[in-house]
């Protein structure tokens, strides 16, 4: 398992473990951290664990609303260092999501790395997404209020965060949580000092960050 950290001097590690299995849900991140919660090695830190995101699984989307893996899906976790030993045991585990079997490899760990161009797939903000899928008087389901408010609300968290940076608003689309759907934005944020970029990998953006939203990789 190659390292590129020194403990005690990163705070923030990449456990990416490859996948092998055929297919996903597209909208895959509620089942995915169930699936994790019920191992019983971790399943319980997991869910205590309030500094821990969990990336979405990248695949090839079809029409059918499933992602088909390829050579290049991956599992990725990131989290403390100290915490590192808590995933290490996901190795060789098999994990049912959503009905598709998952089975995990061996992982390597990386550090984030400074990029001027960072991307998230899905950033929510649940104070933006109607809990009911639509606004009232709307008609227009699953988008959050308006593209102006999530802009101003994230460069609101950027400011709180200090982090200089260009966004650019993406795709809108939703998260199926237990009993309703939150909906958000793709977004990609650029301009990045290294320090900022690296900051931004570590804190995320908005809510539900183990269920793959608001975690950024490079763009």
């Amino acid at each position: 398992m190659p390292l590129d950290y020194v403990p005690g001097v990163c705070c923030t590690v990449h456990g990416i473990f490859p996948l092998r299995g055929s297919r996903l849900p597209a909208d895959h991140g509620a089942a995915l951290y169930a699936a994790l919660c019920a191992l019983p090695d971790i399943g319980r830190w997991l869910a205590d664990a309030d500094d821990v995101a969990i990336g979405p699984v990248a695949g090839r989307t079809g029409a059918d609303g499933l992602l088909t893996l390829t050579a290049d899906s991956r599992l990725l976790l990131r989290l403390p260092a100290a915490e590192l030993p808590q995933i290490l045991g996901l190795a060789g585990e098999r994990l049912d999501v959503g009905g598709w079997q998952l089975d995990i490899g061996d992982p390597r760990v990386e550090v984030p790395h400074p990029v001027a161009a960072l991307h998230a797939g899905l950033v929510v903000l649940d104070h933006l997404s109607d809990p009911a899928g639509q606004r009232a008087g709307s008609g227009d389901p699953g988008e959050p209020a308006t593209a102006d408010a999530f802009v101003a609300a994230v460069e609101s968290q950027l400011a709180a965060l200090e982090i200089q940076s260009r966004i650019r608003v993406g795709a809108p689309g939703c998260l199926q949580l237990p009993e309703r759907k939150a909906t958000g934005f793709a977004l990609a944020i650029s301009g990045l000092a290294p320090d900022d970029s690296i900051h931004l990998q570590e804190a995320g953006l908005g809510d539900h960050r183990k269920l793959g939203c608001g975690v950024f990789v490079p763009a």
